[in-house]
């Protein structure tokens, strides 16, 4: 039986019915491996795209493979070279295969996987949607270039004659095409996101008036917490006491966003709740007063004002007015501030008391609560505080000296809402360690580790360092694994230098990750290190885990200081 010659079918419905399930596979995989980057940058499309152009991680390896089938297909259109024209099709195949391969490796192989969340699944969606688009548009207009050269194979199968034909230009043209499509797919996402943003607004809004309602019908004591750093660890204390003396809730691990906060109310809170603690992120000035209208204080924290996320805010000026906007917030709920002097330079301090005045109570070396004394040992820390007049000690299985300051702010806290401190002391002997900060795990025959790898400012780098000579045994050894800080704009280089420093004084081995990324920490440590000091580089977390685990001994002690997602580890490579 001889089936009709395909040569009266249009070009676009052969490479549909060929190449639809390869393209589509291809586009998927690499969509949802961007998506994975795009999510860890929060959804903000000029942070992804700064991002792809820091770490060009624009598509290679299938774009080199179209650029060959691109080539072969020129070249057969000459009569010494039409014997090419054959390995087109198979050429534009496996580039696209190759290229979902390579991008679900990359999503399969990342250290913080892709959540596929109600927002990531619309991004997704609409994101196929403009590029099936564009891989139409791809095909028609390839579609629309000369035949060119065909060639002609019969095959006999179970005496059927099969007449295949080769439009080995328009493939050609069409991979021409197909490389400004791979290019273009990271801008899909953005632009994807964009498009959904209307939706997403409405959502958001829906979502926060159901929060709203339901907040304004309970009322529990709403007691915010900011800082540049040393909130989470803060309200985690803070939480534990309060929930010894009441019902509490909390937002959990690191939520502090609107949509994360309104979630909480909307599943969490119950009428049973007297204390509701928020954690407020600052992402720029203005973002924490927007959460403090969605949950008005009645007492606010300030753990901080330093160079965390230094790059959102250029200044720490423009950091202390975003983090001042919370005792804004609650003076006009007729509340107090409680501030820890200790984080914040004094210059600031004076300038927020003389912009925004209020009810303040202060923490630190120079204030009414004074912290007379720190003591970190084997079982945590103890804080000698006087309080007003009044002396108090407390002991908590915590570890770091920064964290004597959470201790004593969360612990002032507490006592200006009426806890006694007898109850405040009893609670505090108690409290969890807190998940990934400063987190000291020590198990009889192994080495004693120190986990703070959701760290990432300078104070709590120096504090984890200090622990190490603390914590290793007799005869250990004081290993630390870094990749270094993120977010300290124009501060990275300075502060690196002065943490290589620090680093060379409080350790005998030091893993870098992506060195790369912090030579200024590699120049202060080099400079500080009087040989004592074994320093190895490596490119990635893993490597350097795996080599610490291979040779750590029972005595050392191990602080695993930072532990980078892959948006600012990973080298992407498509």
């Amino acid at each position: 039986m001889n089936l009709e010659s395909l040569d009266s079918l249009p070009f676009s419905i052969i490479i549909l019915a060929i190449g639809a399930p390869i393209i589509i596979w291809f586009t998927l995989e690499r969509g949802l491996a961007l998506l994975k980057f795009f999510q860890q940058e929060e959804y903000d499309g000029p942070r992804f795209i700064t991002w792809l152009h820091q770490k060009r991680a624009y598509d290679r390896k299938a774009s080199i493979w179209l650029l060959i089938a691109l080539l072969v297909g020129s070249l057969s259109q000459t009569e010494l070279l039409k014997w090419l024209s054959p390995a087109v099709w198979p050429i534009v195949a496996f580039a696209l295969i190759h290229g979902a391969i390579v991008s679900r490796k990359s999503r399969k192989s990342s250290k913080k996987k892709l959540v596929l969340t109600t927002r990531a699944r619309r991004i997704l969606t609409v994101f196929m949607a403009l590029s099936v688009g564009a891989v139409i548009a791809a095909i028609l207009l390839a579609g629309l270039a000369p035949e060119g050269s065909r060639f002609r194979m019969e095959a006999s199968i179970n005496d059927f004659d099969i007449d295949l034909v080769d439009y080995s230009w328009r493939v050609a043209a069409l991979a021409g095409l197909l490389i400004i499509y791979c290019q273009s797919l990271p801008f899909l996402i953005v632009v994807a996101n964009k498009l959904l943003e209307p939706a997403e607004e409405r959502v958001k809004a829906k979502y926060r008036a159901e929060a709203v309602e339901k907040f304004n019908k309970l009322k529990p004591t709403i007691i915010a917490i900011t800082g540049s750093f040393g909130k989470t660890s803060t309200k985690h204390i803070l939480s534990h006491i309060l929930s010894n003396a009441a019902p509490t809730l909390a937002t959990p691990g690191s939520v502090n966003t609107d949509m994360g906060i309104t979630r909480v109310i909307r599943e969490s809170l119950t009428v049973d709740h007297h204390y509701f603690i928020v954690e407020m992120g600052a992402y720029g000035p203005g973002s924490i007063a927007r959460l403090c209208d969605l949950t008005p204080p009645d007492i606010s924290l300030i753990t901080a004002v330093g160079p965390a996320h230094y790059e959102r805010f250029k200044t720490l000026e423009t950091v202390a007015r975003a983090k001042f906007e919370i005792a804004e917030a609650a003076f006009r709920n007729g509340g107090k501030a409680i501030v820890n002097k200790n984080g914040i330079a004094p210059h600031l301090v004076e300038d927020r008391i003389k912009n925004v005045p209020g009810n303040y109570v202060f923490v630190g070396n120079d204030s009414d609560n004074k912290m007379a004394g720190v003591d970190i040992t084997r079982e945590g820390t103890v804080v000698s505080l006087n309080a007003s007049g009044e002396e108090v000690t407390l002991k908590a299985p915590l570890f770091g000296s920064h964290q004597a300051e959470n201790i004593a702010v969360a612990a002032i806290t507490a006592n200006s809402i009426g806890v006694p401190w007898s109850a405040i002391k009893g609670a505090l002997l108690t409290v969890p360690q807190i998940r990934h900060r400063l987190e000291v795990i020590q198990t009889p025959g192994q080495p004693t580790i120190i986990n703070d790898a959701y760290n990432s400012n300078p104070i709590g780098f120096a504090a984890a360092l200090e622990t190490l000579d603390v914590l290793r045994k007799e005869g250990g050894r004081r290993i630390l694994i870094t990749p270094g800080m993120v977010e300290l704009g124009e501060k990275h280089d300075a502060e690196h230098e002065r943490l290589g420093i620090l680093t060379a004084k409080h350790t005998d081995i030091v893993l870098v990750v992506t060195p790369s990324r912090i030579p200024t920490f590699m120049k202060g440590l080099e400079g500080a290190n009087d040989g004592s000091v074994t320093v190895m580089t490596f490119e990635t977390q893993e490597e350097a885990e795996t080599w610490a685990r291979a040779n750590w001994r029972a005595e050392d002690a191990v602080l695993f200081e930072n532990n980078l997602p892959d948006i600012y580890e990973a080298d992407p490579s498509f």
